[in-house]
Parts: C-alpha cells; sequence; structure tokens
C-alpha cells in the first residue's frame, strides 16, 4: 500500500485527532487491509503518511496483536482462553484445531495458509463461552468442538475477504 492511499484514508479524520501520532493506529489497520499483515514498505508508508519515523510505527505496530508483521491466513480465528472460556472447554477447541489443522498447541498458520488460529484475551463472550472470532467480524459462541469444525469448513469453503480488516 503506498503512503497516498494511506493519506486519502487517513485524511478525512485527521480533524478527529488533536496530533499525528493518534492516526498511526487507524493508518496501521488501514495498510494492513490489503494483504493482512505489514511489511516493511507498509510500515515506511504509514510514516510518511502521518508523518513520523519508521522506528515509531513499527514500535506501535508491534506493540499491538491484532497488527501482524508477517504473513497471515486468508481468515484468522480468534479463540478466547480467559478463565470463563477455560472454564467452558475453550482448552478442547483449540485440542480440535491442533488436530484437525495440524497446528502445534492449536496455534499458528496452517500449511496451505488459508487459517491463522491464534488465542485470545477476553472477547467480551463471557456469558457465551466458550467463544471464537472470526477477523474482527463476528464473534459466536457457545462453540463446542464440532461446531468449530463446522466453522473451519466454512472458512475454508468460503471466499476471502476483499479487504482484510483484522
Amino acid at each position: 500500500m503506498t503512503a497516498d492511499e494511506i493519506r486519502a484514508h487517513i485524511d478525512p479524520m485527521r480533524h478527529e485527532f488533536a496530533e499525528s501520532r493518534s492516526l498511526v493506529l487507524p493508518a496501521l489497520k488501514f495498510a494492513q487491509t490489503e494483504k493482512g499483515h505489514l511489511d516493511r514498505d507498509d510500515l515506511a508508508a504509514v510514516a510518511d503518511a502521518v508523518g513520523l519515523t519508521s522506528a515509531y510505527v513499527e514500535s506501535v505496530a508491534s506493540f499491538y496483536d491484532r497488527l501482524y508483521l508477517k504473513p497471515t491466513g486468508k481468515r484468522i480465528v480468534s479463540v478466547c482462553v480467559t478463565l470463563s472460556c477455560l472454564l467452558r472447554g475453550s482448552d478442547e477447541l483449540l485440542r480440535r484445531i491442533e488436530e484437525r489443522e495440524g497446528l502445534p498447541h492449536g496455534v499458528g498458520t496452517t500449511d496451505d495458509g488459508e487459517l491463522t488460529v491464534q488465542e485470545a484475551q477476553c472477547l467480551g463472550y463471557c456469558d457465551r463461552a466458550p467463544c471464537v472470532q472470526v477477523d474482527v467480524d463476528e464473534t459466536m459462541g457457545p462453540l463446542s468442538a464440532d461446531d468449530v469444525e463446522r466453522l473451519l469448513d466454512d472458512l475454508r469453503a468460503g471466499d476471502r475477504p476483499e479487504r482484510l480488516w483484522r
């Protein structure tokens, strides 16, 4: 993604922020939508668009767990592992994913690059535990191990989203 594309996205919201540092996060999230992750060129483009150093932009990108600095799958499945979900079986969901997708400890990116599975801290569905979130679009629960298998089938059968909002 280019600095001009990023500028076009963030310019309409500049008036909402007191200083340019506040624009870094929305700029990074937008830059990530193209490939699903950020590479050095994306970080440099964001730095140029907001008028800050690449080092500062990279420090922000490396802090947030929903900004990815290495390639991810076409869909990201986040499994909640906080207490409510663990007590209701999220460890079994991860175990089922591990068995089915061949991912160590149920997390990582599948060999075919279709799915990235990660642990998440509290998705806000404690009353519907255990829960998972797909990208940042949909949180669902309670889920059983069989439900998670159907979800993975559906995600594999579906099309890649046009923009990878994560």
